[in-house]
């Protein structure tokens, strides 16, 4: 997994793979200061990669007025929520522990 710029995270279909428990102090000490990003929703921030299949994946959360804690991840292209969730969490070394809810596909 290689982190990549924010403004790198674009193309369809964007999906909604899981909302992850961590704190942006937690993924801050794994990869570095977050950037922003923003959509017609606002500002958000953004941790992206690029993993290792090539699959772009960012973490995400709302700058104000987040509805729920932690991150979600999400994704790029046509594989499988849950193929994406499980590499992502191999690759970051994060565990299921961390998952708080799983999208769907």
């Amino acid at each position: 997994m290689r982190r990549i710029k924010a403004s790198s995270f674009h193309g369809n279909p964007q999906k909604y793979v899981a909302q992850l428990d961590i704190t942006t102090e937690y993924a801050e000490s794994l990869w570095g200061t977050h950037e922003l990003s923003a959509d017609d929703l606002g500002p958000w921030l953004t941790f992206a990669f690029t993993l290792q299949d090539g699959t772009l994946a960012a973490l995400v959360r709302e700058v104000h007025n987040a509805p729920n804690t932690g991150y979600i991840l999400t994704a790029i292209g046509y594989k499988e929520s849950r193929d994406v969730l499980a590499e992502f969490l191999a690759e970051s070394g994060l565990t299921s522990e961390h998952v708080l809810h799983e999208g769907f596909d």
